[in-house]
């Protein structure tokens, strides 16, 4: 739909030209009856806001925005392969083979590190598009990357592990619950490749990182082992106390929220099996036992753990479910 001017409309009511803009909702009105005219209006104006003539000259820009998911941000321009020129003429013989060969040469002559940026910027994509993440995630571990790569950390190393690690501490900064372990099936390396690249990205770049909360990564483990809102609220208190007792330090976040809601099941009787949860916490039986062993010792916790036929697993009905 194309913006009409408010001189190209004409009243319904009245047949008057005299149309303006109203400039506090935003709606075009006839000045001569009062309608107000069902037509929507396009906003041209820049979606940043300008408070001197200093920040005017800084925001003000023409063309795409800048994204760091792109070798360039999307400043730079390309040698582009159709077959006809700015008027819409075909581009002679002659003409395309001479545009080829300095399509090529552009190519040709980049740096190490740009055709280092687009293999890592398209695996970053790949990786995050896999993992279901939204696009904050890439752009986030877009930035850190450039900064390893400024920094001359990629040399050596491997660039998928390098990728890894920079999706891992984009997801830390952000608070989205993952651990390392989830980055091995998609990025095709072992835990401790990607995990001895983010200590080096970690301690060269001089990145803070807030440590894991064991908390966030409730709700990702109750969803996986279907238990109800009321077991991951006992969990969470579980935690609380846990915190409170400084028994989560020097401890895999994983582990311990694993060990709070293997607790936390027994307490609600929504039971699940060690296997069950170490599986979803995507840690070993022996390491959940420990954990939850520490804890319960720590917190007096009576525990009445079942055994055979007796430890079945038994889900309740989630009552903010719809009724199949």
């Amino acid at each position: 739909m194309t913006q009409q001017t408010a001189e190209e409309l004409i009243c319904p009511e009245c047949s008057s030209r005299n149309i303006g803009l109203s400039s506090r909702d935003g709606h075009y009105v006839c000045l001569n009856c009062g309608l107000v005219l069902d037509i929507p209006v396009i906003d041209t104006s820049p979606e940043y806001r300008i408070y001197s003539k200093e920040d005017a000259k800084q925001k003000e820009r023409v063309g795409a925005p800048l994204s760091m998911l792109k070798v360039d941000k999307g400043l730079s321009t390309s040698i582009g392969r159709g077959e006809r020129d700015a008027y819409g003429n075909l581009i002679s013989p002659l003409q395309a083979a001479r545009i080829k060969r300095l399509r090529k040469i552009n190519n040709r002559y980049s740096k190490s590190q740009t055709r280092n940026l687009k293999q890592a910027l398209r695996e970053i994509n790949r990786v995050v598009s896999e993992l279901g993440f939204s696009e904050n995630v890439a752009e986030t571990a877009s930035v850190f990357y450039r900064k390893a790569l400024k920094e001359n950390l990629v040399r050596g190393r491997s660039i998928k592990c390098m990728v890894g690690a920079s999706v891992y501490m984009a997801c830390r900064q952000l608070n989205i619950p993952i651990v390392i372990k989830d980055l091995e099936q998609v990025i095709g390396y072992d835990r401790k490749s990607i995990a001895r690249c983010y200590r080096v990205m970690v301690s060269k770049i001089k990145i803070n990182l807030d440590r894991q909360d064991p908390s966030s990564l409730i709700n990702r483990l109750g969803d996986e082992l279907k238990l109800t809102p009321e077991t991951k609220k006992e969990a969470i208190k579980i935690l609380e106390e846990v915190r409170a007792k400084r028994l989560d330090v020097g401890k895999a976040p994983m582990s311990v929220a694993g060990a709070a809601i293997y607790l936390a099941c027994i307490r609600t009787g929504e039971r699940r099996t060690q296997q069950m949860v170490a599986k979803a916490a995507k840690t070993t039986p022996v390491t959940l036992r420990n954990r939850f062993k520490e804890i319960a010792n720590a917190l007096d916790l009576a525990l009445d753990i079942k055994r055979g036929a007796a430890a079945t697993p038994v889900y309740f009905k989630n009552p903010w479910e719809d009724e199949e």
